[in-house]
């Protein structure tokens, strides 16, 4: 266990120096524009950790670092001590940060424009997906059902994470579609070689959120550990979409409507499902698994 906290604590310490490097690093410069090879416009940050990034994906970065320090890193540390103390809340909460640590920073590696904290982002997303398989083994997931009280509302996370996936679906091909038929990005994306976003959450929180979603509809004990680590995951997502949203119009004073508003409302009913996930999972007792165990072999 001591090999494992130390481990943990190593990803927390690597967090810290990305996600401080990127709220708090300034460097002189202002913004830079230059056409793109596409013929696009395109407005550079200039200064800071992010001042090769085209600036809208600067101020995503600096957001997301934001979110990760202040909100982020605090659960992480309490997912840490509660898994310590053999917590079933602490594993699943500590497996779904660990699972969105492991998506972030590999979302940095590919995505934002080299600067020297890049071996820092592979060592967290690295070290979180090792991490995450350590943790998963602490969880006996053939009993986790037994563990959710019926006040769970299961056909709602069914339904929720279906409607979820078709969401992200329909968003990201409106996105997708209009530029591979132009060849241009919008204007708040010229600048970017490709569409890592959009790549990572087709390729793999689609897929989670049909997968826990379907195996949740047949019951299954993994249909509820993919449910806790998506719900864990969207919390977090759900902390940063927000902002996202409101510093370009408090910036700029526009929004995009058509992504805005349905992320809002899968915001909302993400938030509002974990935080019922957590309340109504019930905490293994002493002696209790041994005498479930006999039960069933009677």
């Amino acid at each position: 266990m001591k090999s494992r906290i130390l481990l943990y604590g190593l990803i927390g310490l690597l967090v810290l120096v990305a996600t401080a490097t990127g709220v708090f690093y300034r460097t002189p410069g202002v913004p830079i524009e230059y056409l793109t090879v596409r013929g696009e416009r395109a407005v550079f940050q200039g200064n800071g950790l992010y001042r090769y990034d085209p600036a809208a994906l600067a101020r995503e970065g600096i957001i997301w670092d934001a979110v990760n320090l202040f909100a982020g890193l605090p659960l992480f540390g309490l997912a840490i001590f509660l898994a310590g103390r053999g917590s079933l809340r602490g594993r699943l909460l500590l497996g779904g940060l660990l699972g969105y640590f492991f998506y972030v920073y590999l979302m940095y590696a590919v995505m934002i424009a080299f600067n020297r904290l890049f071996l820092v982002y592979v060592a967290i997303f690295s070290l979180s997906i090792v991490a995450f398989f350590l943790n998963l083994g602490e969880i006996d997931v053939p009993r986790l059902p037994r563990h959710v009280s019926p006040g769970f509302p299961r056909r709602f996370f069914i339904g929720f994470s279906f409607v979820f996936a078709a969401a992200l679906i329909l968003l990201w091909l409106g996105r997708i579609v209009p530029i591979m038929a132009t060849g241009r990005f919008p204007a708040e994306l010229a600048g970017m070689a490709t569409l890592e976003t959009q790549a990572l959450d087709l390729g793999m929180v689609v897929p989670l959120a049909l997968s826990s979603g379907f195996l949740l509809w047949r019951r299954s004990a993994w249909g509820y550990l993919l449910a806790a680590l998506s719900l864990t995951f969207g919390m977090m997502m759900c902390l940063t979409i927000p902002a996202w949203i409101a510093v370009p119009l408090l910036q700029e004073g526009k929004i995009n409507p058509l992504e805005a508003v349905p992320f809002l409302f899968l915001c909302l009913g993400g938030l509002v499902l974990a935080g019922m996930f957590y309340r109504n999972l019930e905490e293994p007792v002493d002696g209790r698994d041994e005498r479930d165990e006999r039960s069933d072999q009677s």
